[in-house]
């Protein structure tokens, strides 16, 4: 700021040369431009930090202002456009100076105006998407977790620097859960509803239990937690139990598939539930299916399969079906990849995108 204010006001010393007929010698000229930008830089600089240090600044300014027109009398002076003949050269170069001087100082007071107002807002907005992108990298990392009979992968691709997707796995001892939930909304408000919904997720899920119950504790603290605002929240969640079942629940969600890998098939696991948060008294129920290893599970929002070409159609589920059975046998880091890119060349994102996998390793006999 204090380089932009000295460059800013060298216009105005050299315009005052032009006013007065380039009487005085250059290196003057220079030397007193030179003093009054450093005086103003100075003075901005101070004035932002210091208020009280500026009077004696001013102070000190005003009095070798004084003294610098009795210092410039003893210096020789050109008096080549002094005489007759030269009054519209002189004329011309005062009014050059003036323009001169005045526009610079216009120009200047419109640059401090704009930093004060759209500046000022630019660099809030900057700040609270860089918060933003915190938030999500926090929120909704790269997903792997593992334990003897399953192993988990995740990942969620946002749409803006916040989004509202979430994604998490914990493992209890007896069984390994993973979700993917969608919150309403974009941006900080959104953030900081994901991390209410993260932590009170993890917290619930430390303590042993039915997804049901989950869902029905989740739904009570998000309703009153919201203070009164349309938030809401999609969830579908995984149990992975030892006894080769998997509990499964959705609210307010799309479809989990379920790829088989006896039959290399994929069906829908689906259930018509309130999204959490909505209404207070919300009810809910979870279901159960039966798994074999090489069986994956596919919990996703609806970011990807609503991604949509330009004549208008969807990405879809079937689509996505058709690679998981496609690819289920593999890594399942390259079955994430994959579903993603594929996305990319369907159709543009438009909002957020979270997957998350679990495939069954190597279950003991069924208990």
């Amino acid at each position: 700021m204090a380089l932009t204010a000295f460059l800013s006001f060298v216009p105005i010393g050299l315009a005052i040369d032009l006013s007065s007929g380039l009487q005085s010698p250059f290196w003057w000229v220079l030397a007193q431009t030179g003093f009054f930008c450093t005086v103003v830089a100075f003075a901005l600089t101070i004035g932002m930090r210091k208020p009280k240090a500026l009077r004696i600044l001013l102070s000190a300014y005003v009095l070798l202002m004084v003294m610098l027109p009795r210092i410039a009398s003893t210096l020789p002076s050109n008096k080549t456009l002094m005489g007759p003949g030269f009054e519209y050269v002189r004329w011309r170069l005062k009014m050059d100076g003036l323009l001169v001087s005045v526009s610079a100082g216009l120009g200047y007071t419109a640059l401090l105006l704009f930093v004060g107002t759209q500046g000022v807002r630019h660099v809030r907005v900057r700040t609270e998407l860089e918060l933003a992108e915190q938030l999500q990298q926090t929120l909704a990392p790269p997903l792997a977790d593992s334990n003897a009979e399953y192993e988990i992968q995740g990942k969620s691709m946002p749409s803006s620097q916040m989004g509202g997707d979430l994604l998490d796995a914990v493992n209890d001892g007896d069984a390994l859960t993973c979700y993917v939930a969608d919150v309403a909304g974009h941006g900080i408000h959104a953030g900081v509803f994901m991390g209410m919904v993260k932590s009170s997720t993890r917290t619930a899920l430390l303590r042993p239990g039915p997804l049901e119950g989950l869902l029905a504790d989740l739904n009570r603290v998000l309703f009153d937690v919201k203070a009164g605002s349309t938030t809401y929240v999609t969830f579908a969640g995984l149990r992975c139990r030892k006894d080769r079942k998997v509990e499964y629940a959705l609210a307010g969600h799309g479809p989990i598939l379920h790829y088989h890998a006896r039959s290399k098939s994929v069906s829908l696991l689906a259930m018509e539930q309130f999204p959490l948060g909505l209404f207070a008294n919300a009810t809910f129920e979870s279901g159960i299916t039966e798994v074999e290893p090489g069986d994956v599970l596919v919990a996703l929002t609806d970011g990807l399969p609503e991604v949509t070409d330009a004549r208008d159609e969807q990405f879809g589920l079937e689509r996505i079906s058709e690679i998981v059975a496609r690819k289920a046998d593999g890594p399942l880091e390259d079955l994430t990849e994959t579903l993603f890119v594929s996305a990319r060349q369907f159709g543009r994102q438009t909002d957020d995108e979270t997957l998350v996998l679990a495939r069954v390793t190597d279950l003991p006999e069924k208990i």
